[in-house]
């Protein structure tokens, strides 16, 4: 018994015999009935219309077709009968032995291909069993296909979706991670940052022996200016201060970042003494620019700022706090010599 598409729980095969010769046809039917493990149910037709109409009729398992008959002559008769049956193996009876014919009769489609003279019933059923067999095998192998061609295509939706959603998450991270390293008030990278990158800039200044530069920021009498015109007004003039500092620095390596309350600090890697001081005096001049009124200023009318740089090389044991140090102090000598100026400590690492 064959389990596949053409055999569906029954112990004989409806085989379909297309031949025009009754006497063909006749030695065909005898031979099938020396085989003891099937059973052959015959349908003969003598034309090929006939057995066209039987196959939309029947369930046919097996096609034997002769290639020479009224109504259809050669390989033509193949590529209508596999048009019409393309999972029914399909075996050739022809006349003629002809092995150029054979090879283009099995690219056609057909199963097999056997000349009438030579068949025995041991070739015939061989040649049955074959066919059924590489019939089921190309059944399963297109099943396969179709499975592996859903599977691809499921993979690929999955894909995708995961893909959208880690594209998302990437994006939750990135906007998590921005704001994580950002001020809420000035939209200047904020304190955790400026920490991380100066912590980077500067082993990457002892590998290349590399002068590094720090500025302090601080605005002067800042706590007056929000006592006399509020903490909104405070926050704005903050605002305006970051702007200005961050339009002053024009390589995409400074940064600026507001170290807490109204101070502000600069990284500057790779710059020298002279180089931090011409940002810090261009950032002082551009905060008088703003013209920001403060009148309980004892410095000016306006709001001013003070700066302190330092600038080193550093050495592998050194560290960065050192250089904050050096700012700071360098920051608190331009309050103590009259605020709203820059002044500059250099100093060298042992």
């Amino acid at each position: 018994m064959f389990s596949n598409n053409h055999v569906n729980q029954k112990s004989y095969l409806n085989t379909l015999l297309v031949e025009d010769n009754p006497g063909d046809a006749f030695l065909i039917k005898e031979l099938l009935k020396f085989n003891s493990s099937l059973d052959f149910n015959v349908i003969h037709c003598n034309r090929l219309s006939l057995a066209i109409k039987q196959l939309n009729e029947e369930k046919i398992d097996l096609v034997l077709l002769d290639l020479g008959l009224p109504d259809s002559q050669g390989c033509e008769t193949i590529s209508q009968m596999i048009e019409m049956a393309p999972n029914i193996p399909i075996i050739v009876l022809t006349g003629k032995h002809d092995d150029d014919f054979s090879v283009e009769v099995v690219q056609k489609g057909a199963q097999d291909y056997l000349v009438k003279s030579e068949i025995s019933a041991e070739l015939l059923i061989r040649s049955i069993r074959y066919s059924l067999e590489r019939i089921q095998l190309v059944q399963k192998l297109q099943d396969r296909e179709q499975e592996l061609s859903c599977f691809n295509k499921k993979l690929a939706d999955e894909v995708r979706e995961r893909t959208y959603e880690l594209k998302e998450q990437n994006e939750k991270l990135q906007h998590l991670l921005k704001i994580s390293n950002t001020d809420g008030l000035t939209g200047i990278p904020n304190r955790y940052c400026w920490e991380t990158v100066l912590e980077r800039d500067w082993q990457k200044s002892i590998r290349e022996s590399q002068p590094i530069s720090l500025i302090m920021i601080d605005i002067d009498f800042f706590k007056l200016f929000n006592d006399t015109y509020g903490h909104p007004e405070g926050d704005i003039c903050l605002k305006k201060v970051a702007q200005v500092i961050q339009k002053t620095l024009k390589r995409p390596t400074d940064l600026v970042a507001r170290y807490g309350g109204e101070e502000f600090v600069v990284v500057l890697p790779s710059t020298e003494k002279s180089g931090a001081m011409y940002i810090a005096e261009s950032i002082r001049s551009g905060v008088n620019s703003l013209k920001i009124i403060h009148e309980a200023s004892k410095v000016d009318e306006y709001i001013t700022i003070s700066l302190g740089l330092a600038t080193t090389i550093p050495t592998i044991n050194s560290h960065a706090d050192e250089l904050i140090s050096q700012a700071d102090k360098a920051l608190y000598l331009a309050k103590e010599e009259g605020r709203n100026c820059v002044r500059s400590l250099t100093y060298n690492i042992d």
